[in-house]
C-alpha cells in the first residue's frame, strides 16, 4: 500500500458540506470555495512494494468502519482491507460448500454492514456477518421462465433490490435461436425469503449493442456500439434508487415502492467524437463485426456522462465525458433540486465508486499498468 500527499482541487458550494451533515440545511450559503481532494491511500501498486495486488476489480465497497471490500470476479475472490489498507480477511471463497461461490455475480454491503453476494450459477444470495464476515445463510431465488435475475443492486428494509432481464437470444422448439427485442432491465424488490412481486420498481433501457445470429443459425453473439449509450444506476440514501440513460443528464430518483421521488436534470455541452476516435473504436478484426457496424448510423457525440455515484446526502457525482486526449475528467455534483453544488477534476483514469464518511473511493488504471484502489480525503 502507498500513502500519498497529492492534492487535487475541486470547486464546491458550501451548501454541499452543510447537506452532508444536515440533509435539511437551508441554502443561505452559495459562495463557491476551493476544496482539496487529498490522495491518502492507494492499494495494489506493485512498483511501490504492495503485497496485495488486483488482477481485476469488479466491485468496490466500504462499510461504516471504513473497511474496504474489493471484489475480483476474474480471480473469484472478495477481500477485506482495513481503512488504512492492511489485508484483513477473505469473504467466502471459491468452491461449492457453504458460503463458497463458483462465480461472483456481484457484492453489496448493507446499511448495517452485513455483506451480500449474488452467486449467478446457483441463483442465490449469500449473507455474511458484519463483524467477522463468516457465512450466515443463503436464499435461492426462483426466476421467471423468460426473465432472470442479473445483479444485486442494494439492500433495503426487509429485502433486496435486483435487476431482471430476458436473454437477448431465445431458444426455439426446433433448437434454433432468435433475437429477443425486449431486453430492457426491470428493477424488482425481492423479499428476504426470495419471493418478489410482479410489479417492477422501474424499467431501464438495455445497453446499446448489436445482437446477431450467424448464417445457418450456427453462431450468435453481440457487438458493442462505439460510444454507445447505457443505463446507469446506483442506490441512494433512504432506500432510493437513482437511474438514467447516459445520452443526457436526466437522472430519476425512485423509492422502493416505485414512486418517483425526484428528477435531476442538467444541460450539458456535447463532446464530439473525432475521426481518429471513431476509427480506433471500429478497428475490428472480424469482418462480420465491421459489416454490422457499417450498417448502423454512428454516433457523432459521446454519451453525456460515463457514470455517477451517489453520496450520503443524496448528491449525484457525475463523471462527464471528456475530449480526445484529455488527462483529466470533470465530475459534476448535483443535488436533488438539480442545483450544481460542486465540480471536481480527477485524472481521467480514475473512476469513483463510493463516497462515504468524508472520503471518496475509486479505482485507477493507466494503460499497461495494474488496476489499483485509490482513496481521497475530502478536505
Amino acid at each position: 500500500m502507498q500513502f500519498g500527499s497529492r492534492l487535487l482541487t475541486c470547486v464546491l458550494l458550501t451548501t454541499l458540506f452543510a447537506a452532508c451533515s444536515d440533509p435539511d440545511a437551508s441554502r443561505e450559503f452559495s459562495e463557491v470555495r476551493q476544496v482539496d481532494l487529498e490522495e491518502v491511500l492507494r492499494l495494489g501498486n506493485e512498483a511501490a512494494g504492495d503485497t496485495v495486488l488486483f488482477s481485476s476489480i469488479s466491485g468496490l465497497m466500504v462499510n461504516s468502519r471504513g473497511e474496504i471490500i474489493v471484489e475480483e470476479r476474474r480471480r473469484t475472490s472478495i477481500r477485506v482491507l482495513s481503512s488504512d489498507g492492511v489485508y484483513m480477511n477473505d469473504i467466502g471463497g471459491e468452491g461449492e460448500g457453504p458460503g463458497e461461490y463458483r462465480y461472483i455475480g456481484n457484492t453489496v454491503v448493507g446499511s448495517a454492514d452485513s455483506v451480500y453476494v449474488w452467486e449467478n450459477l446457483a441463483r442465490r444470495v449469500m449473507v455474511y456477518d458484519l463483524n467477522d464476515f463468516f457465512f450466515v445463510r443463503h436464499v435461492v431465488l426462483d426466476d421467471e421462465s423468460v426473465k432472470s435475475f442479473m445483479r444485486l443492486k442494494g439492500i433495503v428494509e426487509a429485502g433486496w433490490i435486483m435487476t431482471m432481464r430476458a436473454s437477448p437470444f431465445q431458444q426455439m422448439d426446433d433448437g434454433t435461436r432468435t433475437i429477443n427485442e425486449d431486453t430492457d432491465y426491470e428493477i424488482r424488490k425481492v423479499e428476504l425469503d426470495g419471493s418478489y412481486g410482479q410489479e417492477a420498481i422501474a424499467t431501464l433501457q438495455d445497453s446499446e449493442m448489436i445482437y446477431y445470429i450467424g448464417e445457418g443459425n450456427r453462431s450468435f453473439g453481440l457487438v458493442d456500439v462505439p460510444f454507445g449509450r447505457d443505463a446507469i444506476w446506483a442506490m441512494g440514501p433512504n432506500d432510493t434508487f437513482y437511474h438514467g440513460w447516459n445520452d443526457s443528464i436526466h437522472i430519476t430518483v425512485t423509492s422502493v415502492d416505485g414512486s418517483v421521488q425526484g428528477l435531476i436534470r442538467h444541460e450539458h455541452d456535447p463532446v464530439f467524437i473525432t475521426a481518429a476516435e471513431m476509427e480506433e473504436a471500429q478497428d475490428l478484426e472480424d469482418e462480420l463485426f465491421r459489416k454490422l457496424l457499417a450498417e448502423r448510423e454512428p454516433h457523432k457525440t459521446k454519451p453525456a456522462f460515463e457514470t455517477f455515484v451517489v453520496d450520503e446526502a443524496g448528491n449525484v457525482w457525475v463523471k462527464l465525458s471528456s475530449i480526445e486526449n484529455a488527462t483529466t475528467a470533470d465530475w459534476l455534483i448535483l443535488d436533488m433540486e438539480s442545483e450544481v453544488v460542486g465540480r471536481a477534476a480527477l485524472p481521467i483514469t480514475v473512476t469513483l465508486k463510493v463516497i462515504r464518511n468524508g472520503r471518496a473511493y475509486g479505482t485507477e488504471q493507466q494503460e499497461g499498468e495494474d488496476i489499483i484502489v485509490v482513496v481521497y480525503e475530502i478536505q
